[in-house]
């Protein structure tokens, strides 16, 4: 198979620039978005590009985008950005890794799946349904379904109906993966529909209500991911040497 499934879209150029402003203070909560009209001639970018590129950032959680009258797009109120912030700054600063943070994220996410699996709504669980249908078209058709699969994650972590547990894995998991665009990691397919095909079998687990089920599939899930990522950090080393 050929590489352009994995080029960096163009859409993601737009969404970091427009993140790095929220980020940065430049765009706070509640301010509203310029049109996407305005957003195109700012960027250079067309209507399909600009609209990509927001639908990624609602997916992560830093826009909110309303429609009808008095609608637009408006910057999210702040959930977990504080603590990612901090986090971020210990691992710049070398206080804490990469590695770190995955260790974390392998010891408390199996049992974030349990307790979802006791207290998934319907709603949630056709939520689940719904990112997971958008996560299998964009593997189908080799578009970026990093946003899905962070969403996947917030959803099970909603689930819990505990917001210090959703902070942290929003906070967490968000960083791991941006960490991975920003080192241009390439997720090829075979890592792509791994990712998918465990995240129908957690959905199963929680819509059977089985924790036990749901903490040993995500468990599996994280390591398999985990062990995946070194296999393709490695084989960048080598090319490298």
């Amino acid at each position: 198979m050929g590489n352009k499934a994995h080029i960096k879209p163009i859409f993601h150029s737009v969404a970091e620039a427009i993140g790095e402003a929220i980020a940065r203070g430049d765009l706070k909560a509640g301010d509203k978005l310029p049109t996407q009209r305005e957003l195109g001639e700012q960027f250079g970018a067309s209507r399909v590009v600009i609209r990509e590129a927001l639908r990624y950032l609602e997916q992560q959680g830093l826009i909110v985008i309303k429609r009808g009258y008095g609608g637009g797009t408006f910057v999210a109120q702040p959930t977990s950005r504080p603590v990612r912030e901090s986090l971020v700054a210990l691992l710049r600063t070398g206080e804490i890794s990469m590695q770190d943070l995955a260790e974390a994220r392998s010891i408390y996410e199996p049992e974030v799946a349990r307790l979802a699996a006791l207290r998934a709504t319907e709603e949630e669980l056709a939520e689940l349904e719904e990112v997971l249908h958008h996560q299998e078209v964009a593997l189908s058709s080799g578009s970026a379904q990093e946003g899905f699969d962070l969403r996947f994650h917030r959803v099970v972590a909603k689930a819990t109906k505990n917001p210090v547990l959703v902070t942290a894995m929003n906070a967490i998991v968000h960083i791991l993966l941006s960490e991975l665009n920003q080192e241009g990691v390439e997720l090829d397919e075979v890592v792509r529909r791994s990712i998918v095909d465990f995240h129908r079998r957690i959905l199963e687990a929680l819509r059977q209500h089985d924790p036990d089920k749901a903490y040993e599939l995500m468990a599996r899930h994280i390591a398999d991911v985990q062990r995946r990522l070194a296999r393709l950090e490695a084989a960048r080393e080598r090319t490298r040497a």
